[in-house]
């Protein structure tokens, strides 16, 4: 039994020290003064996470628990310090006034294994700058203009792809048929691909797709991991990109580069912008070339981040739009008869100038923004040792700091019965009487969502083309009110949304 006590005598001294060091985390805030979520092992102070609880609904907890005592809150993430901002002008310090000091997300990227994940979302300091000049120019309303006919011409399919169900008298699900529609658009408006998705009902993407969005408990665990010890993750060259996925997207890429640069082909498409950033440096024609250019590794990771950000986000606002509109008949009817206001005024046509006069259904997409915002979390890291007031502590560099949208979005002292659907809530009068950062669907700051534009127009797009021929009324195979599936990295229900559809 020598080697059992020799086993034990090596072996106490490590789970002593390893008790000690954890202890000694999990003391990080209450040791600052700073209220805080106890934390245990394995997932901090998330219990629960990606398995019976969606990260939303977590934060909105602590928010509405600690939001009237505290304009901060600690909480541990595995064991690493996180601080979930409740002050709405702390909020509005971190994202803009302070941006200086928090301007990287904290996103875990490692360019040699996991070449995708150098995108623009993701990347840190001199080399986000770069990136973030040099793509700015590619979303301004000339080029977005020039994608419209793309959308345009998708849009008529969409339509038509609900007349089976029309004359069948059967549900439809609008969120598996509005990723089919972004998933055209972002195809076409990102590669120049043909998706066919609302043709065949599913697609290659849509496949790769569910693989990055809706992640098992290890993957989880697996981005939670690198997200906490980013530094250690890159030494074992861990990756949070699915292999299948960066496969795929590398090859498609490559591909698609090569073939239009060997034919001299020209495309009005974001890869085409991509292109002359890879060859010229600018995508300003009256621009001289310039030496900075991307790599193709960059085209890539930029293609993908575009395709993804665009595709789940936009249909996922799509899709709860319309559950909303089809719950709320007197507010579709009062959308439907502004869009063919204005569509009479454009000879019959949905027109890029004609949907910038929908003013009500931009607040029906604002309004579903703030119920369902897609990313219910944003993050940041503190670049450089910070202090705050309230609470009265210094922010370490490295700490990463959580501001809660959902919570914010659902905060009935901010949104009054924040579970009633009120497009009215953002008129004019209503948006300048409340607090400039109480509706962060697309962040804000200098590293705001740099496709806002095109996601809203693609969005404003879809319930436009639909509502002008077609009624919604909600399935009773839908959940009401929605159940929001806690395994999707974004905000998702349980089950899909069901809906009736009628011709008018």
């Amino acid at each position: 039994m020598g080697w059992l006590n020799t086993l034990l005598f090596l072996l106490l001294p490590a789970v002593a020290l390893l008790y000690i060091y954890i202890r000694h985390k999990y003391s990080y805030w209450a040791d600052r003064n700073v209220p805080y979520v106890p934390g245990r092992l394995p997932m901090g102070s998330l219990q629960g996470i990606g398995r019976t609880r969606h990260s939303t609904q977590l934060m909105d907890d602590i928010y509405k628990q600690f939001k009237d005592t505290a304009g901060a809150v600690g909480l541990y993430m595995f064991v690493q310090p996180v601080l979930l901002l409740c002050d709405l002008d702390l909020v509005k310090q971190v994202l803009v006034k302070d941006f200086n000091s928090f301007h990287d997300r904290g996103m875990y990227v490692n360019t040699r294994d996991d070449p995708l994940s150098a995108h623009l979302f993701a990347i840190e300091g001199e080399r986000w700058r770069f990136l973030r000049n040099k793509l700015s120019p590619t979303f301004t309303s000339g080029k977005i203009k020039n994608m419209f006919l793309t959308i345009r011409e998708i849009g008529d399919e969409f339509l038509h792809s609900f007349d089976k169900y029309a004359e069948g008298k059967q549900p439809a699900d609008v969120k598996a048929m509005a990723q089919r529609f972004t998933c055209d658009v972002i195809g076409s408006c990102a590669f120049g691909l043909e998706c066919n998705s609302l043709k065949n009902e599913g697609s290659k993407l849509l496949t790769i797709g569910d693989q990055m969005f809706k992640p098992n408990l290890a993957q989880m665990m697996r981005i939670f991991f690198t997200l906490s010890y980013r530094k250690l993750s890159r030494k074992l060259r861990l990756t949070q990109t699915p292999p299948g996925v960066t496969a795929f997207f590398m090859d498609v890429v490559h591909s698609t580069v090569e073939y239009r640069e060997k034919n001299n082909i020209m495309r009005p498409d974001f890869l085409q912008l991509l292109i002359q950033l890879k060859n010229k440096g600018t995508v300003e024609e009256e621009v001289e070339e310039s030496f900075d250019k991307l790599t193709m590794d960059e085209v890539a990771a930029q293609a993908f981040l575009f395709f993804f950000a665009g595709f789940e986000t936009s249909s996922t606002a799509l899709s709860f739009a319309l559950f909303e509109l089809a719950n709320n008949p007197a507010i579709q009817e009062k959308t439907r008869e502004e869009i063919k206001r204005v569509l009479a005024a454009h000879g019959g046509h949905i027109t890029y100038e004609g949907l910038k006069e929908m003013t009500y259904v931009e607040q029906v997409v604002n309004e579903t923004l703030r119920r369902y915002p897609p990313l219910g979390n944003l993050m940041r890291v503190a670049n450089q040792p910070h202090h705050i007031s309230s609470p009265d502590v210094t922010i370490e560099k490295g700490t990463m700091v959580m501001i809660p949208v959902y919570a914010i979005h659902n905060d009935p002292q901010i949104y009054p019965e924040p579970s009633r659907f009120d497009p009215d809530r953002f008129t004019s009068e209503g948006i300048s009487a409340r607090h400039s950062h109480s509706f962060l669907p697309f962040g804000d700051g200098p590293r705001n969502c740099i496709g806002m534009r095109f996601a809203l127009l693609e969005v404003k797009f879809g319930i436009a083309q639909l509502l002008s021929r077609l009624r919604f009324t909600v399935n009773e195979r839908t959940i009401v009110p929605l159940e929001i599936d806690p395994k999707s990295s974004l905000m998702d229900t349980i089950d899909g949304v069901w809906l009736d559809v009628e011709k008018i």
